[in-house]
Formats: C-alpha cells, sequence, structure tokens
C-alpha cells in the first residue's frame, strides 16, 4: 500500500483551504497534512493542528504565530510553529511535502507557490470567484 502523500495547504483557514482539510478528512489513506499556512488567523489554524497534526505550521504575521505556538505547547502538541513569508515558502518546499494546496489570495502567494514548483512539488491551485 502506498504511504499517504504530504500535502501543505496555504491559506488552510480561508475557505479553500477548509474545503481541502474536508477532502483530506474523507481520504486519511491518500493524503497526510504536512504543513498548514495563514496570514494571522492563529485560532482557527489551532484547531486545525489539532485535528489533522500537521509537521509544521507557519504564520505569516510573528504576534499571531507566537499565540498559535503557546496555544499548541499548552496543549501538548508538538507541531512545530514558524512565522513569516520566507517561513511558509520554505515550507512549501520541504521535504515531507509531495503536493502544495496554493489556496493564498493574490499575490501573497506567490513566493511559497514558485518556491514549491522549483523544488519540484506537484502545486495545486484553486481560485474562488467573487462578485
Amino acid at each position: 500500500m502506498t504511504p499517504p502523500r504530504g500535502l501543505a495547504i496555504l491559506g488552510s483557514t480561508g475557505s479553500i483551504g477548509r474545503s481541502t482539510l474536508s477532502v483530506v478528512a474523507l481520504h486519511p489513506e491518500r493524503f497526510r497534512v504536512a504543513v498548514l499556512g495563514a496570514q494571522s488567523s492563529w485560532q482557527a489554524i489551532v484547531e486545525q493542528a489539532r485535528v489533522f497534526r500537521p509537521d509544521l505550521v507557519v504564520l505569516v504575521d510573528p504576534q499571531a504565530a507566537a499565540h498559535a505556538r503557546a496555544a499548541l505547547r499548552d496543549c501538548g502538541s508538538s507541531t512545530i510553529v514558524e512565522s513569516g513569508a520566507e517561513a511558509l515558502a520554505v515550507a512549501a518546499a520541504g521535504g515531507e511535502v509531495d503536493m502544495v494546496m496554493a489556496a493564498i489570495v493574490g499575490g501573497a502567494g506567490l513566493a511559497s507557490t514558485l518556491a514549491a514548483v522549483r523544488a519540484g512539488k506537484r502545486v495545486l491551485l484553486a481560485n474562488r470567484k467573487r462578485w
């Protein structure tokens, strides 16, 4: 049996990221959440990390990352928390990641998506129409 593919979800707290996590929950034999990334929604990403137990959480906002780090430590989680756009790009290219769901709005997700492409990761792009 093939081991589950490591998935990085960049923009995990948005609607596309949450939908992606719903799919992962239905297929744990196929996917493993390796990285969760978001801008600053630390409470939402902490809840996601408690459920999906990623290796790494990256919040671009350093203060949000500090809150998430403390909350995950307090609940006994071994998930590492990093901060900054550079950390997000490094995570997207990481060795535990096979696929990257790039669900960050606009140009904010460009550097991390490009890092994943350069590292040879399968990149999944999603966009939702706004009226």
